[in-house]
């Protein structure tokens, strides 16, 4: 998934924010001066670098912090674990790698062998069963985060168009999707402007709101028969054909502009995105609220810690990602990074349901991405999801750039599904 954007950190695979620095791979057996010495492989605002480096000095240890971009550390870490040499100790894999890795569990610890069922009781279900083999008898990781959904709405587009503008009152008025395109039709008529940056944004949101999403429980491909993905393709179709969207996409140097601008009046707003919000559009602070999503909620994004086999520290490893994913370590990153928890028991603590955002004109974002993370229906992911992921995204742009029809784009969708993936 894409996260949060932090300007300091570098790119490259080899790159670091390191407490020492060492070649690439996994950490040595000791260092020079016989501390335990961990090689840890992160992409860009995981938010818990600061966390290791004081794990690390707390507990007389080296630490190696690789950051590489999100797709590089997953590339880079299937090719070492292939190999059988060049992993690190530990390292991230996102929500939608995970169900890959458990084609070969024997890659990485078991983590219930340094301790980690006692921690099972930390994390929300549906999140610890991401996690486990299919079988049940391996822990591969710890949740890191979740991407709980809420909307961000645009307050004086909402006002000038004759919209509700009390989050509250904003939430009852689009509590459907239809009741969501209904909003961007008055809004292009008051204001002319979009209701979405782009489909994708909403494609993503309801595509993950129904019982299933790629795979069946039998790990079959069910894109093509699956009503939810069909749905979730009609109604990005129509906001197309009704034009309700800009082509911007999230994240670009058009669509930051545009959250300052008011070029469009929603935004689909993950836990994390809270923050490349700010940071895309400080200008913006005070224009913005947020509000629960139509139909329900929904997750995207979210990680995992691993510890691949190739450690020779497997205990000292486990217990740095025991701490730094604990639920007190959990609230401090959402403070600062907006990050959300895997950790339930903080969501009715006074710290985080009286957490405000002074930027969304101080919305309850705690209470409101708590109740969020308890609405989420737990949906399969599936070993190839991030490649299907990417070819439904391409149909829906496709047609979004004028390249092709909606009927056309999603042949060739299907197509791209039987050759790529090939069952």
């Amino acid at each position: 998934m894409n996260r949060v954007w932090r300007k300091w950190m570098i790119g490259s695979a080899c790159a670091a924010s390191v407490i020492m620095m060492s070649a690439c791979g996994g950490g040595e057996e000791k260092a020079d001066d016989g501390q335990v010495e961990l090689t840890i492989w992160l992409w860009k605002s995981m938010g818990i670098e600061s966390l290791i480096e004081q794990y690390a000095e707390e507990h007389d240890i080296k630490v190696n912090i690789q950051i590489a971009d999100f797709n590089d550390v997953h590339t880079n870490l299937t090719t070492a674990l292939a190999a059988g040499s060049g992993a690190p100790d530990i390292s991230a894999i996102e929500v939608k790698g995970i169900d890959k890795m458990k084609a070969n569990p024997d890659h990485f610890h078991n983590l219930f062998d340094y301790g980690g069922a006692e921690a099972e009781g930390d994390y929300l279900d549906w999140k610890w069963q991401q996690a486990l083999s299919i079988d049940g008898e391996y822990l591969l990781g710890l949740p890191t985060d979740i991407g709980p959904q809420a909307l961000a709405y645009r307050v004086d587009l909402f006002e000038e168009a004759g919209l509700p503008t009390d989050r509250e009152e904003v939430a009852e008025q689009l509590k459907t999707w239809d009741d969501f395109i209904a909003a961007g039709e008055l809004v292009k008529e008051k204001t002319g402007k979009a209701i979405l940056p782009n489909p994708g944004n909403m494609y993503a949101v309801m595509e993950g709101q129904g019982d299933s999403k790629y795979f069946d429980a039998e790990g079959n491909i069910i894109v093509e028969d699956n009503p939810a993905i069909h749905r979730a393709y009609d109604y990005a179709m129509e906001v197309i054909e009704k034009g309700l969207t800009t082509n911007m996409e999230d994240g670009s140097t058009e669509w930051s502009a545009g959250l300052v601008n008011g070029d469009f009046a929603t935004v689909v707003a993950p836990a994390w995105r809270m923050t490349q919000i700010q940071e895309s559009a400080p200008d913006a602070a005070g224009l913005w609220d947020i509000t629960q999503i139509p139909e329900g909620s929904g997750n995207m994004g979210g990680s995992f810690l691993t510890v691949p086999k190739e450690s020779k520290h497997p205990q000292e490893a486990y217990d740095l990602i025991e701490w730094v994913l604990a639920p007190e370590q959990q609230l401090t990153v959402f403070r600062e990074l907006g990050n959300f928890p895997s950790t339930p028991s903080v969501y009715d603590s006074e710290e985080l349901v009286n957490f405000t955002s002074e930027y969304f004109n101080d919305a309850p974002v705690g209470k409101i991405y708590s109740e969020a993370a308890e609405r989420v229906t737990p949906i399969l992911e599936g070993p190839e999801s991030i490649q299907i992921e990417k070819i439904l995204g391409d149909a829906v742009t496709r047609v979004q750039d004028g390249q092709d029809t909606p009927e056309s784009s999603w042949d060739a969708a299907m197509k791209s599904l039987e050759r790529e993936i090939g069952r």
